[in-house]
């Protein structure tokens, strides 16, 4: 079965879904407006005129900028005769994939794509809503980014749950550790606002005022990375915290190994499924995360990890000293994560209820 995925060949999610196909002996060709490689997947870059970085979070008259290329792109789609067209982000890669008139068409949305864009103006709301119509079939990442979708889509649908799936090869076990003197709290997350490494970074320093033990691993970096570091030195704790800065997708798990409890700190909706908490799950850390979003999804409620509301410092700090405390207690919530992930998460899972909705839409059976 040949598949056209339109989406950015540079972003790991984009990468990790072609190359999943690819595995599966899919013939996958990649039309993307970045430039990028992936091992088996034919990747078509498409530049746009104007405009060399094109993304979901650019301004809206660069959104536009690729319109230039749309002839190309369904020229491209027209000469390769795909079984199924695929389009990850249903605003940008979605619209290219609706005026295509091409199908099968299927539109996954990923998260801001459907929280965020309609809200930037009247017309992003109709875009999304033109994009929805035109696709055959609609993937969600979380139920709730599901419910979110289905508040733009008037046909009567079903967008099919399926969330980013994880490659456990990639995400092993540590070797047996250690008895440790320092308990390591960690995040893996962009140092943006909405992600509220504030709060985990205050609420650490109160722990730490009762448990002096423990250290603090910040893995990312953003617009906040200055002044978050200017507030671990007002709140006199730089000896015990790391900003490891942002490091390589295939550099992560070096990081989640020295790790002991995993925190997301969210504070947005827009956290609609949460990657790193299911990553961490899968290397057996028990999870802190906030009750918000898509978090409540990939953390069962004392059974892998803690669901806290967003922006309570308190009940934050709470928390991380029970499993500071508590050292059964960690491996018991990260055994049952692990468990968690292996059964609802792999990419193996994922990807075949994709594969299915392949086969239905192009009328043959697997």
């Amino acid at each position: 079965m040949k598949t056209v995925i339109l989406g950015d060949a540079a972003n790991p999610h984009t990468q990790k879904w072609s190359g999943y196909f690819s595995s599966q002996g899919y013939d996958v060709h990649l039309i993307s407006f970045q430039p990028g490689q992936i091992e088996g997947v034919t990747v078509h870059h498409i530049p746009t005129p104007g405009m060399l970085e094109i993304s979901p979070v650019a301004p809206l008259r660069a959104k536009f900028g690729y319109l230039f290329c749309l002839r190309s792109i369904r020229k491209l789609i027209k000469l390769l005769q795909p079984d199924v067209l695929h389009a990850h982000w249903a605003t940008s890669y979605g619209l290219a994939g609706a005026l295509s008139g091409y199908h099968p068409y299927i539109i996954s949305t990923w998260g801001r794509d459907v929280t965020d864009s309609p809200q930037e103006s009247w017309l992003m709301k109709k875009i999304l809503e033109y994009n929805l119509s035109k696709a055959d079939a609609v993937t969600a990442t979380s139920r709730m980014l599901a419910d979110e979708t289905a508040k733009y889509e008037y046909n009567g649908k079903t967008i099919h749950h399926i969330p980013f799936g994880v490659d456990l090869s990639l995400f092993p076990l540590a070797q047996e550790k250690k008895i440790k003197s320092r308990i390591c709290i960690g995040t893996v997350k962009a140092l943006e606002e909405k992600y509220g490494i504030e709060y985990l970074i205050r609420a650490f320093a109160i722990a730490k005022s009762s448990e002096h033990e423990i250290r603090l691993l910040i893995v990312g970096d953003g617009s906040l990375k200055d002044q978050l570091k200017e507030l671990v030195v007002e709140l006199d704790i730089v000896d015990s915290v790391e900003f490891a800065g942002r490091v390589p997708n295939n550099e992560v798990i070096n990081y989640l190994h020295q790790i002991d409890i995993f925190v997301v700190p969210s504070i947005s909706k827009s956290e609609t499924f949460g990657v790193a908490a299911v990553e961490a799950s899968a290397c057996a850390l028990p999870i802190i995360a906030s009750d918000i979003g898509g978090l409540p999804e990939v953390v069962r409620r004392g059974e892998t990890g803690f669901l806290i509301p967003p922006k309570n410092i308190e009940i934050l700090t709470e928390q991380i000293l029970i499993l500071v405390r508590q050292p059964d207690l960690r491996q018991q919530l990260g055994r049952a994560g692990r468990k968690f992930v292996q059964e609802e998460y792999t990419l193996e899972e994922c990807g075949a209820r994709i594969e299915k909705i392949y086969h239905q839409l192009a009328g043959e059976t697997i």
